[in-house]
């Protein structure tokens, strides 16, 4: 929204003047371009990949995120139980070098005691990255938290809370890297990330995928408007990318409104967040949306 703000009125102006009415796009030329992509009125075209505005209110791309293909290999967690935040402290995560290995290998983490930092020692090599469907067994080893349980009845966590054996009932693995999540409140919605013991031993354990091809795919293939936003500020210019992603804009900032009329902060990060509502009012609801942006602030 801020950067559309500030470009609509050029825009605006330009369809104004003789000299732009001479020079009006066209879809065949490129406005801009470089080595790697090119931009034109209707779309953006990057190699085999095209984005494009079939009208002002719909978009079809057929691009492909290449981050799966250079994902770092060193991954970061943490161990949650009962889906809270309360293993280590914030900025220090359990690190493990998943390096390639042959094909169909599960990869195996050392027995990470609860509470116990671990980072691999070795170094990434050059140029290595995360392979497709790399399997990785992560084990954690619960038991000094369950001897404190027998010895006191409750586990002191890093924060200096007191975590009380009735109150024990999940043990969960949180991390950045696909289908890993740091969404802590909403690891109880993901059964795949809880770990088990299977054997009552106090070691749990738990099998991921990483870097699966079938998860590659993070972009919509297709945007057709559905919200109605005629009360909003409307625009519309020579550029059908520029209206179509203006549209696609009023629709987001519409349907980021919760039914408490407050501002959700992501699609999995329910609630009001200070930092993110306080920029989103900042770049353009406090004009877009004032009373959702004034709840969201009282809030």
């Amino acid at each position: 929204m801020k950067y559309f703000g500030r470009l609509a009125p050029a825009f605006l102006v330009c369809t104004l003047t003789p000299a732009c009415q001479q020079s009006r796009p066209t879809a065949a030329v490129p406005i801009w371009q470089s080595g790697e992509y090119a931009l034109y009125a209707d779309s953006v075209v990057q190699g085999r990949y095209t984005a494009r505005a079939l009208s002002r209110t719909q978009l079809a791309s057929n691009y492909q995120s290449l981050a799966n293909a250079f994902q770092d290999p060193r991954i970061t967690f943490k161990f949650s139980i009962n889906g809270k935040d309360n293993e280590l402290p914030p900025g220090q995560d359990n690190v493990f070098l998943a390096l390639p290995t042959t094909a169909g290998a599960t990869l195996e983490t050392p027995l990470i005691p609860f509470g116990q930092r671990y980072v691999d020692p070795r170094p990434t090599p050059a140029k290595t990255y995360l392979a497709p469907n790399t399997r990785l067994k992560i084990r954690l080893d619960l038991r000094p938290v369950l001897a404190a349980f027998k010895k006191d009845g409750f586990y002191t966590t890093f924060k200096g809370e007191k975590l009380y054996q009735q109150d024990f009932k999940q043990v969960f693995i949180a991390g950045s890297a696909a289908p890993l999540s740091l969404d802590f409140d909403n690891l109880i919605n993901k059964p795949e990330l809880e770990m088990k013991d299977a054997d009552g031993d106090g070691i749990f354990e738990v099998t991921l995928t990483l870097n699966q091809p079938a998860a590659a795919q993070t972009t919509a293939q297709q945007w057709n408007k559905t919200i109605n936003t005629a009360d909003f500020p409307q625009y519309s210019s020579d550029y059908p990318l520029t209206d179509a992603l203006y549209n696609l804009a009023l629709e987001e900032a519409r349907r980021a409104v919760e039914p408490d009329s407050t501002l959700r902060t992501g699609k999995e990060w329910a609630g009001v967040w200070t930092r993110d509502v306080s920029y989103s009012i900042i770049l353009a609801q406090a004009s877009l949306q004032p009373k959702v942006a004034m709840k969201s602030l009282l809030r």
